[in-house]
């Protein structure tokens, strides 16, 4: 079977996030004005909001999710999808996408509809849970994460992961026992939606070390770094030797390293980093500014996703340009956007008149130009690439 995206599919996939981000946005505006109109309270300006905009906004998250093929993956997915399709064991994927695979309608689009639609309906459970103002929380969503979302098979790993702990934090705050039950009951569901999502867990657990959450904590691994990253390298030599025996994993490991350093050594692949990660810093940076050094009043729960973010970033750094870099690194930082947007969406709403926030959300706006052109220009590659796996 020859696999390809159309270059019209591609086309649709940049309108839909264009329509997804002029209503959040216009949605932002017309709000803001009633908000300083009338002087609402948070909470009540939250409720105030009718909840058609709920409904509509996750309606084409995902719509978007489901045919959105921004990135090479959902190429990738559809080839490992007809795989499982007709295979005896499962390839590649978790059992729980097989079992889907094997129960669904056989149509990619189908699956994709559960799977990634489900990510989305926890992913507005989780705006509802945390109270933000929903308008501004999608506009937040579509600039910062969208364009990761329908790509990253662990998205749904992540979402009950995230959507457990948001429970578990509010059942804190409200005493409420059902809450925490119902959080500990994703936290454990989640780990079987992606082999990685177990080690995501065990990282954010350390946060809860007394200390950890701490200006002092940042600066002793700031300083531990060069060391770190230099033991990080005989880690991942170490990590390509334990594979070694099996020769296609060590061959995709390899591939892994030598596409890693292709990218990263020319312009193409500087210019990139810049424009993607950028805009991620300026937010990190912000909070760390205001939470850790001002020491502006804040949920634990939201210090608790700052530093989460600072955890993944640190790691995907130790792994930058490493052995399996192109691995590692990537992944550690695709997953700091998850509790870097659940952030922005409690704690940037305060500051969202601000031109530093402004700044912030222009970059990110080029920063999703920019993939999406990419992706566009590069559609050729990805079909091949899809067509050799």
């Amino acid at each position: 079977m020859f696999y390809s995206v159309s270059l019209l599919h591609e086309a649709l996939t940049v309108i839909a996030w264009m329509v997804m981000l002029l209503l959040s946005y216009r949605e932002v505006n017309i709000y803001d004005r009633l908000y300083a109109d009338f002087n609402y309270e948070k909470e009540e300006y939250f409720f105030y909001k009718p909840r058609s905009f709920w409904y509509r906004m996750l309606i084409l998250t995902i719509l978007f999710c489901t045919f959105g093929c921004v990135g090479g993956d959902f190429l990738h997915n559809q080839v490992i999808y007809d795989m499982n399709v007709t295979s005896s064991t499962p390839i590649h994927f978790e059992d729980v996408y097989v079992m889907l695979i094997k129960g669904l309608p056989k149509n990619y689009y189908v699956w994709r509809f559960c799977v990634w639609g489900l990510a989305s309906f926890l992913l507005f459970l989780i705006m509802d849970e945390i109270k933000s103002d929903l308008d501004f929380s999608f506009l937040v969503f579509t600039l910062i994460l969208l364009n990761y979302f329908p790509n990253l098979r662990q998205t749904l790993g992540f979402m009950l992961m995230f959507y457990g702990y948001v429970l578990i934090f509010k059942a804190a705050e409200d005493h409420m026992l059902k809450k925490l039950i119902l959080g500990i009951i994703m936290l454990a569901i989640s780990v079987f939606f992606h082999s990685t999502i177990i080690a995501f867990i065990l990282l954010s657990l350390v946060l809860f070390i007394p200390g950890a959450k701490s200006l002092t904590m940042i600066i002793l691994t700031l300083l531990a770094f060069p060391l770190l990253y230099e033991m990080t390298k005989d880690l991942s030599a170490s990590f390509i030797g334990l594979i070694g025996n099996n020769e296609t994993i060590q061959e995709k490991a390899v591939n892994y390293i030598e596409s890693s350093f292709r990218v990263e050594i020319n312009i193409n692949g500087i210019l990139k980093l810049i424009v993607n990660r950028l805009p991620v810093m300026m937010v990190f940076l912000f909070g760390i500014k205001k939470i850790l050094i001002e020491k502006v009043e804040t949920s634990y729960m939201e210090k608790h996703l700052l530093m989460l973010t600072y955890v993944f970033i640190y790691i995907s750094c130790l792994f930058f340009n490493n052995n399996v870099s192109a691995y590692l690194s990537q992944r550690f930082w695709d997953a700091s956007l998850f509790p870097l947007t659940i952030f922005a969406m409690i704690f940037l709403r305060n500051y969202s008149g601000s031109i530093y926030f402004k700044a912030t959300m222009f970059a990110f706006l080029i920063s999703n130009i920019f993939n999406m052109a990419y992706s566009l220009y590069t559609i050729d590659s990805f079909n091949a690439n899809a067509n050799t796996m």
